[in-house]
Parts: C-alpha cells; sequence; structure tokens
C-alpha cells in the first residue's frame, strides 16, 4: 500500500485543525461536527451526538502535541489507515526472574487422569439495545436500525420490518437477552461462573451519554448471571471509547464508571477486588472461591486505537494508567503462590485495534509468566476466533507456541447469528479441554417466534480430526493444538473455508469471503499472533465514522 501522499495530506489537514482547536472547543465542535453533516458522513444527529462528544476530546490531544508529531501520525495511521504503523517504541519491561526454566513451550503437558471438569460460560459484546422496536425498519442507513427513528421508519413504511429478536442491522433487543440467560441455564445448569468480555451497550453512539450508560449498566449487571466476572467494553463508557490515561491534563474523569461497576460487581469478585476496580482504572483480581484460579480482569480500553485520549503526548507512555505493572503483580504473586491465571479482557493483543506498544510490551509479560497463565479470554471483533502467541515470532511453530486466547462471538444479531460458548475446564490445571459454541439459527423460518438454541460443534472433536497425527486425548486445547490447526488450514482448504464460515457461527455473509493465497496467507498469519506488530494485517482507508467501532 502506498501512504506517501495521503500521509502528507492527513498530517496536513491536521495543522489547520490545530488552529481551531487552540480557538477553544465550541469552536472546534462545531467545525467537526459541521464537516460531518455537510460531507454526509452520517445523519445530522448522529454527527452532532458522536461527533460532537469525540471533539473536545481530539481538541484536547491537538492541542497538546507538537505540529510534526509522532502522535499524529499514529493518530492518522490508526484512525484512518492514511499513514504507515509506527514501529514498535523498544521497551524491556522489567520483570522477575523465573523461578525454573521456560525453554519448554507448553504450561502444562498431560492432564491428570480421570478429572471431570468443570464448566464456564462465556458471554461478549451483547451490545442491547433497550430502544429495540418490534416493527421498525430493519433496513436503514444508521449505524443500527430496528427503532423508531420518526414516521418513515415505522408501520407501514418499514421496508423491513423488524421481528422481536433482532436482524442483521440491529443490536440484540431485551427479548433475545432474556432468551439467551434461558438457554445458559438450559445447556450450563452446572457451570461454576460466567465471564462476559464487554459491550454490554447498544451501539447508538450519538447517544453514549453518563446518564444513560449509568443507567443500562447498572441493569445489564442486575441481568448477569450468579458469579460473573465481566470487563469493561469500549462501548461500556461515555463518550464511546474514552478512557483518559491518568497523564491527560483536564481530562474528563470516567472514575464514575468504575465506581458504577465497583458497587455492582463487589458481589462477585469480593470487596478488595472492587476496590481494585476504582483504583485500578477498572481492572481487577480475584481468586475464584475454592480453587487455584486467579482471574485477572484488565481494561484493555487503555490501548484501545480509537480511544483518542491515548494520543494526547508526544512523548511515549509505555504503562497507561500503571495497568501493565500491576498485571506483572499480579501475576508474580499468583506464579510464587502456585495458582493458574486466567487473563480476561474486551479486546485481544493481537488485533489491530490494540496499539503496537502496549500490545509488545503486554507480550514480554505473557511470555515471562506463560506457565502461570492457563488461557486467555477476550471479545470485541464479534467473531469465534483464536490467536495464538509465541515465544519466538520468527519462528511461529508448534515448539514455540506458549499462550492461547480465546475470542467468543457476538449476541449481538449485527454480525451474525447469536452465540455464547460453554468450555469444559481442567479442575487441576485450569486449561480449557473444550469448549462448544451454542446458537441461534437467524435464518431458521421459526426463529422470530422464538430462537432455538443448539449446540454448533465441539472444538475437540471437530478441530481435533484435522490433525494427524492426533492431539493427544489427555492434552488440553493449548497453545500446541491451535498452531497444528492452522498448519492444516495451510494444506487442507475445506477445514479452512469452514474455520472462516464459524467465524460468524454459520449466517450467511459475504464478510467471511477469502479465497486467495493472499488472504488466506494474512489470515493464517493473525491467527498466529498475539501481537498486532505481528499480525500482517494492514489498516484500511475508511473514516472511523464509517465503520461500526466494535
Amino acid at each position: 500500500m502506498e501512504y506517501t501522499g495521503s500521509c502528507a495530506a492527513c498530517l496536513a489537514l491536521l495543522g489547520p485543525m490545530k488552529q481551531f482547536a487552540e480557538m477553544g472547543d465550541q469552536g472546534f465542535v462545531d467545525l467537526a461536527t459541521g464537516f460531518c453533516s455537510t460531507l454526509g458522513i452520517q445523519d445530522a444527529d448522529v454527527c452532532a451526538g458522536a461527533v460532537g462528544t469525540q471533539a473536545p476530546i481530539l481538541a484536547h490531544v491537538l492541542r497538546s502535541v507538537g505540529p510534526s508529531s509522532l502522535a499524529l501520525n499514529s493518530f492518522c495511521a490508526s484512525i484512518f489507515g492514511l499513514c504507515p504503523l509506527p514501529d514498535t517504541t523498544p521497551h524491556k519491561v522489567n520483570l522477575s526472574d523465573p523461578p525454573f526454566s521456560l525453554s519448554s513451550a507448553s504450561s502444562s503437558e498431560i492432564l491428570p487422569e480421570q478429572t471431570a471438569p468443570f464448566q464456564v460460560v462465556h458471554i461478549s459484546d451483547t451490545h442491547v439495545d433497550r430502544e429495540y422496536t418490534v416493527g421498525a425498519d430493519a433496513d436503514c442507513r444508521k449505524v443500527i436500525c430496528c427503532r423508531n427513528y420518526g414516521p418513515q421508519s415505522v408501520g407501514a413504511h418499514a421496508r423491513k420490518p423488524a421481528g422481536p429478536y433482532g436482524a442483521d442491522k440491529c443490536d440484540s433487543p431485551p427479548a433475545l437477552v432474556d432468551s439467551v440467560f434461558q438457554a445458559v441455564e438450559q445447556f450450563a445448569p452446572n457451570r461454576s461462573f460466567t465471564i462476559f468480555t464487554g459491550d454490554a451497550m447498544d451501539d447508538a453512539v450519538w447517544e453514549s451519554y453518563r446518564p444513560k450508560i449509568e443507567r443500562e449498566m447498572h441493569s445489564w449487571h442486575a441481568s448477569l448471571p450468579t458469579r460473573s466476572y465481566p470487563v469493561f467494553g469500549n462501548h461500556d463508557v461515555a463518550p464511546v471509547n474514552g478512557f483518559p490515561r491518568s497523564t491527560a491534563l483536564n481530562a474528563s474523569s470516567v472514575d464514575w464508571v468504575y465506581e458504577l461497576a465497583a458497587r455492582d460487581w463487589e458481589k462477585w469478585v469480593g470487596r478488595a477486588a472492587a476496590e481494585q476496580v476504582r483504583t485500578m482504572s477498572g481492572c481487577y483480581a480475584t481468586v475464584h472461591p475454592g480453587t487455584s484460579l486467579k482471574i485477572i480482569s484488565l481494561n484493555t480500553n487503555l490501548w484501545y486505537k480509537q480511544n483518542f485520549w491515548l494520543y494526547d503526548s508526544d512523548a511515549p507512555v509505555w504503562d497507561p494508567n500503571g495497568i501493565l505493572t500491576w498485571l506483572a503483580r499480579e501475576l508474580d504473586e499468583a506464579e510464587q503462590a502456585g495458582q493458574r491465571a486466567w487473563i480476561i479482557g474486551h479486546m485481544s493483543f493481537g488485533k489491530t485495534d490494540t496499539l503496537r506498544d502496549q500490545s509488545n510490551y503486554a507480550g514480554q509479560i505473557f511470555q515471562r509468566y506463560h506457565r502461570t497463565i492457563a488461557a486467555h479470554f477476550y471479545g470485541h471483533s464479534h467473531r469465534d476466533e483464536f490467536e495464538i502467541g509465541y515465544s519466538d515470532y520468527s519462528d511461529r511453530s508448534p515448539a514455540t507456541a506458549t499462550a492461547i486466547s480465546f475470542i467468543g462471538g457476538a449476541l449481538t444479531p449485527a454480525s451474525g447469528n447469536p452465540v455464547f460458548r460453554v468450555y469444559d475446564v481442567d479442575p487441576d490445571t485450569y486449561e480449557v479441554v473444550d469448549f462448544v459454541p451454542i446458537i441461534a439459527n437467524r435464518s431458521s423460518s421459526t426463529y422470530q417466534a422464538g430462537p432455538e438454541w443448539a449446540r454448533y460443534y465441539s472444538a475437540r472433536e471437530s478441530y481435533g480430526a484435522f490433525l494427524d497425527p492426533p492431539h493427544p486425548a489427555r492434552e488440553p486445547l493449548n497453545a500446541r493444538f491451535w498452531h497444528r490447526l492452522t498448519e492444516a488450514f495451510e494444506v487442507n482448504e475445506s477445514a479452512f473455508q469452514l474455520y472462516l464460515t464459524r467465524t460468524l457461527r454459520g449466517h450467511p455473509t459475504s464478510a467471511t469471503k477469502c479465497d486467495t493465497p493472499s488472504c488466506k496467507a494474512a489470515k493464517l498469519c493473525a491467527l498466529r499472533s498475539m501481537r498486532s506488530e505481528d499480525n500482517c494485517v494492514r489498516p484500511s482507508r475508511l473514516s472511523a465514522l464509517e465503520r461500526r467501532s466494535y
């Protein structure tokens, strides 16, 4: 991709924008919303709400950095895809020496015999829309549909009336949420706990104001099953994506959302972890009762590329809000206590959505403690996926595969068939031995009469069938298993296409099409990366306002 002209143009445009920003927020907001409306990027109400809430943050960024700042280059690269992504800023994370050799890749070789697994449910990206209107137009020009946007969107004027359980361009109606909780009780009645990897709020980002977030996040927390471990999604704050660093001068505080979560989550995570939510920017660590499993919840939004607060400094900030230092400390304590750990968060570290610096630095921590970390769990992409981490990214092989991220699909019907996962977990090693996605098929003729939830596939049975020689029966679905699966994808096109179909849970769409060698190579590279600098994905040249901000 040739960047030269477009990158220079993006940086040149930011020059006069910086001058407007120096004149104050209101003039800058008026300029940005007018630009959005005049060019027809979105409807006027969306421009006023979405751009109007983000523009003050961008104005702050432009006032805080120099005209030729690396931060502005990163902004043009990450937000608009118009500049090359900058190289990772070298930084060696200060970590303790391991008490044993880390030469072997896998953290657990063989499972103990005759140990019955326990079950864990994984729900993600519910995007509950409490303004969902049955009968409203399911085909509109806004970011989400199935809402009453005026007389032309409802009744006889609706070209594609919305059913009660959701449609392609719509977020989750409350009826679908009720249905999924019933399905959880049906398929995992004896689950030990539930993990929720973020984005409870709908995609009407132009309506993301504090009163709505407080009201609806509290309602969502109240609806979660007993013993749940949640994380913050990028939509779960106002304005959307807006988690400021502690170093940002005059930043609007989001302590209110941390306080809300601390109060709501305390009944599951305990008092000490709830206090961490308040003081560690939404992160917490807690040991699940009766086990040696430490759950470490990360607020990954502090390194999300669409969080404009992250571009307000000319100097690199290696550890926003001290989260990575805290993470290393929690893992070190777990190692010393002989515990295993699960890392849960919203965004996985291998996606281009994660800034390269923090992905690299977190990767150093994950590699140092890979024998302590049993697994990672994320959401955000809305796809049924995985990512593999390696001790040596120049030699990605079964021997160097050390970490596995399980990425759950989304409940929202806007991105495929609604889904949640049920994991079988070994009670001694806390590693995943199998998982089954539970889906509701929206293509079914009876879906709108009530979703029929069903097992989609067993990861162990289905993907294990492609491995030759077979995966050992007493070995978990570790990083070695998933790397060998990517090797099978290289030579077995049917297996690869089956995987792509499953990313959106079998829903008919062109979004999973990948039928060229270059596309396949890029997909496999992305699967083999828990560091965003190594995922082979190039930023697309699209306006941030033209994309759904997952």
